[in-house]
């Protein structure tokens, strides 16, 4: 290495790098870097670490070099790197790191003196610190800490980016020993540079004082013994306008005021007597402006002869300290005279003075208080509350204080003060003492106490719900309102609760979209929906304000009436507008059904005329002709009907209906396609209008038809089958409709061996609308088959997987033998006195005229009826009594709320409650199987009395 010349000039960074050994052996570099650092100085101090780092670097082989510094004690800095070709800097990123990332390296330096990272496994993942290496592309890492005492000030370390690197004891050793060398050099270097800094501060304070000693408005005057002056002497000059030539030989009332020539005559008196006088004050004006001086004299030439005796006089401008005097007299006496509490303290905070206000409010003297801590006058250790030790801190370390805290008195009487302490200073900026100032606000704390129980008290009493949440989500406040509203009991303790605790999940994800809203504009408002236990929503309209502090006040107000009036309204209307569509659609249904007729019975009277004159094939097919316009006919007479509330139904045998469906479809299934029949030899009877059984019967079948492969070369085929079951030996799983055990039923099975149904189809198949046909369908079909089977206390079960074909299992009910036909539509049918004697019967039907004519139909027959105009009454009394019925009929209509929510509440609570739901085919959801079971009968609306009675009664037969 070079050596330093005699002028003590080091070589330049590029020239002590060359010169430092740059060989492999890590000892021989430790040696030269340390060499570096101590002849380091603070003005290069810098670049001989970029160079130590540089050496480190390439005798370790290691992509970066780095040297981290505390910058406080929440962030640590990268204030040096090196790096070696090819690798990236991320110095740039490390500005500001937060502290606690490093806490796996503060620990290993604290207990191996070294952070050793051999594979980047041992760092936990998903850790900030793991993040940080992963981001920097970090193999290995090896670090030695910067010691100051016992804390960390800083580290070096040493990054592996492209291989894992291993390192030895002696590796360990090395990087420690020059984190110590290095950490050195900077301590040294701050403190180089902090005498630097104490030596400009002492220059310049040397410099200030001598430009005050220099500036001192004095003058010195001699006189002999008679006054008269011998030597002038004044500093600046021109204080009094005069020169010494015009002052010197004359006596003072020559050139002095006669006012200061009489002040110095007695100066004179004073000495001869006491050999030096008093200090006298007084004024003069001095170029326009009014002066004031004081004078001192005392006795010239002691041990001088007589001849050389005389007076010497000092006078000093004290016009800017005698304002400052006045001022801080007006000051004392305006202290004096407050009604503020008013303490000076000297530095140590122990009281000097304090003004007749303090006196009387802490009911100690003057006296007494000298030398004690304003705490301890207060007597703030026994006010209640109050972390005096805190606020004793505080004001200890802290030169200015500013807070609200509560007092004692010595007589006892408790108080309420801002307490105001501000540090008192010299000219020189030096603290000379304190100035405490305390404000009695006791009649402003009790005024806001008042308040805020008046506030309380209002919230309290108020109906609307309110609460206040902290911004970390605890709540502080909650009236009864709010508590009624969350379901808190009166003694639970609030603060313990956070509104993710009281609140649903679907509250807390609306509030996803709220607090957005909220933070933005600092108050939402609108509607909210809370879901209750087996009971209907309720509504509520919400405000949220963001008070000052960061809280948020809350105030609800119940809608839940107000909305079942608009729905009731909505109803209403809805129910106007059924029933003018229902008047407009019989009519049009009158005039095309005469129109239909006409046309059909000109095409019957041509088919009857063809009979006569074509082959018997031939005829075989004007006969299917024949049938297939009867139907029309019939579904043309049932058109007409659409104005009316009754069906025509009739008791009769299921296999000629059946058969003829069958004959209908024949002749469209073309090809080598075959449909297969298969009748029982015994009649099964059930009860049906023959035209409903024959249009759901057609719709499966058709459907069967279509779903047949097109490829000539599939087996292409349908069977239907016609059988009598009995379910109370094995109940099926029904996809719509409900079985019941304890009745006989007619299965007509149709299968195909189509391509099947995946659970997608499956899943929607019932919906309205829903169609695989494309444009050659219109997705009613297997709507309409619900609805009638529905209507009719059938079911439908259907068995379908891809690549397996479709199964369609019918079950109508069959007839007992005191089953009769339904009478002719608009004859009154009779209902049985007491056939529902015992019965109790929660009646539900938003139709308050309905509900009133059902319910004195039922109360005739016998049973003992309770009416609700809506689900949410009817759970709300069966919530306050569970025994109130044994059997539910509930009128459900499309838009209904609540309905499915009731008939929820009852499978899961009361299975055993007998159910007789009336829907319409919009009510699809009543269809499923999840919606069912053996104590529920689904009836499809318009239903007459008789048969709502029927319906009971077996309900009640059931039951027995």
């Amino acid at each position: 290495m070079k050596q330093d010349s005699n002028m003590g000039v080091f070589p330049s960074q590029s020239e002590r790098s060359d010169d430092l050994n740059t060989g492999d052996d890590p000892l021989q570099i430790l040696a030269d870097a340390q060499e570096l650092l101590q002849r380091s100085n603070s003005d290069r101090l810098d670049a001989d670490i970029a160079t130590v780092l540089e050496l480190l670097g390439q005798s370790f082989d290691a992509d970066r070099a780095y040297l981290f510094q505390m910058k406080d004690m929440l962030f640590v800095q990268n204030t040096h790197e090196w790096l070696a070709p090819g690798a990236t800097s991320v110095q740039a990123d490390l500005q500001e790191t937060p502290y606690y990332i490093g806490e796996m390296l503060w620990t290993a330096f604290r207990k191996h003196g070294v952070f050793l990272l051999q594979d980047v496994k041992a760092v936990p993942a998903g850790s900030e610190f793991h993040k940080m290496i992963v981001q920097q592309e970090i193999q290995s890492m090896f670090a030695a800490p910067l010691w100051s005492g016992n804390e960390v000030t800083g580290l070096i370390g040493l990054d592996y980016c492209k291989a894992a690197r291993t390192f030895s004891a002696r590796d360990s050793s090395i990087l420690r020993s020059l984190a110590a060398s290095i950490g050195l050099a900077l301590q040294r270097g701050k403190i180089e540079r902090k005498c630097s800094h104490l030596s400009a501060e002492i220059q310049t304070a040397n410099d200030k004082m001598s430009s005050m000693v220099l500036a001192l408005p004095e003058l010195l005057i001699e006189t002999d013994q008679e006054g008269v002056v011998v030597g002038f002497y004044q500093r600046p000059s021109l204080i009094f306008a005069l020169s010494p030539e015009e002052v010197i030989g004359l006596p003072p009332e020559a050139f002095l005021p006669a006012h200061v020539a009489r002040i110095v005559r007695k100066a004179m008196a004073q000495v001869d007597t006491d050999e030096w006088s008093q200090t006298f004050s007084y004024s003069i004006e001095i170029d326009g402006q009014r002066k004031r001086f004081t004078l001192h004299a005392t006795r010239r030439g002691k041990r001088y002869s007589a001849r050389m005796k005389g007076y010497l006089f000092f006078v000093r401008d004290i016009t800017e300290t005698y304002h400052q005097t006045n001022r801080m007299h007006l000051l004392a006496q305006a202290a004096e005279l407050s009604n503020n509490l008013v303490m000076l303290t000297d530095e140590e905070r122990r009281l000097t003075w304090m003004n007749p206000a303090s006196v009387a409010r802490t009911g100690m003297s003057l006296d007494d208080a000298l030398g004690q801590h304003p705490c301890d006058i207060l007597r703030l250790s026994e006010a209640t509350g109050i972390p005096v030790e805190e606020i004793r801190r505080k004001i200890e370390l802290d030169e200015q204080f500013n807070r609200d805290i509560a007092a004692l008195s010595w007589t006892g009487l408790p108080y309420w003060i801002d307490l105001n302490v501000q540090p008192l200073r010299n000219a020189e900026g030096e603290i000379q003492g304190y100035m405490v100032v305390a404000y009695d606000v006791s009649a402003h704390k009790l005024a806001n106490a008042r308040a805020l129980r008046e506030h309380a008290h209002t919230m309290e009493m108020s109906g609307d719900a309110i609460s206040i949440t902290q911004p970390d989500g605890y709540l502080s406040y909650m009236n009864p309102a709010m508590r009624r509203m969350m379901s808190i009991s009166a003694d639970a303790a609030v603060e313990t609760l956070t509104w993710h605790m009281i609140n649903p999940p679907s509250v807390i994800e609306r509030f996803e979209t709220i607090l957005p809203e909220l933070y933005a504009q600092g108050q939402w408002r609108g509607e909210l929906a809370i879901p209750q236990q087996d009971a209907a929503d309720r509504y509520y309209d919400l405000s949220i304000w963001v008070q000052d502090d960061g809280s948020f006040l809350s105030i609800a107000r119940e809608t839940t009436a107000r909305k079942a009036a608009e729905k009731h309204n909505a109803l209403l209307r809805e129910q106007l507008q059924i029933a003018q569509s229902r008047q407009q659609i019989a009519q049009l249904a009158s005039g095309l059904t005469h129109d239909i007729n006409n046309y059909i019975a000109v095409i019957m009277h041509s088919i009857e005329t063809l009979k006569l004159k074509v082959s018997p094939n031939i005829a075989d097919n004007l006969e299917r002709m024949e049938a297939a316009t009867s139907q029309v006919l019939s579904l043309a007479q049932n058109m007409s009907k659409l104005g009316s509330h009754a069906i025509e139904q009739i008791r009769t045998d299921i296999r000629p209906i059946v058969e003829q469906a069958t004959d209908l479809l024949r002749p469209s299934l073309g090809g080598d396609a075959t449909l297969s029949l298969s009748l029982p030899n015994e009649p099964l009877h059930i009860v049906c209008d023959r035209t409903e059984l024959m249009q759901a019967l057609l719709n499966l079948l058709i459907n069967a038809r279509d779903a047949l492969p097109n490829d000539t070369s599939s087996e292409r085929r349908i069977e239907v089958q016609v059988s009598e079951i009995h379910p109370s030996e094995n109940i099926p799983d029904v996809d719509v409709g409900t079985i019941c055990p304890q009745m006989r039923y007619t299965q007509v099975e149709i299968c195909d061996t189509g391509m099947g149904l995946d659970d997608y189809v499956k899943a929607r198949i019932l919906d309205p609308y829903f169609t695989t046909k494309g444009e050659r369908g219109t997705g009613l079909g297997m709507s309409i088959v619900s609805r009638i089977l529905v209507a009719n206390r059938g079911a439908l079960q259907i068995c379908s997987a891809p690549g397996e074909g479709t199964c369609m299992q019918v079950f109508w009910p069959l007839a007992s033998h005191t089953d009769q036909p339904v009478p002719i539509p608009g004859q009154p049918r009779q209902v049985d006195a007491a056939v529902l004697g015992g019965m109790s019967i929660l009646l539900v039907d938003q139709d308050d005229t309905s509900l009133a004519e059902v319910a004195d139909m039922l109360t005739a027959a016998g049973g003992e009826v309770v009416s609700c105009l809506s689900a949410e009454d009817a759970i709300d009394s069966l919530n306050e009594d569970p025994s109130l019925c044994n059997v539910v009929v509930l009128n459900s209509k499309t838009g209904m709320s609540g309905t499915k929510k009731l008939v929820n509440m009852l499978l899961r609570y009361a299975p055993a409650t007998q159910i007789v739901l009336t829907t319409d085919k919009k009510d699809s959801h009543f269809t499923t199987g999840e919606m069912q079971n053996e104590n529920m009968v689904v009836l499809q609306r318009p239903v007459d009395a008789l048969r709502l009675v029927e319906a009971l009664h077996e309900a009640k037969l059931r039951k027995k």
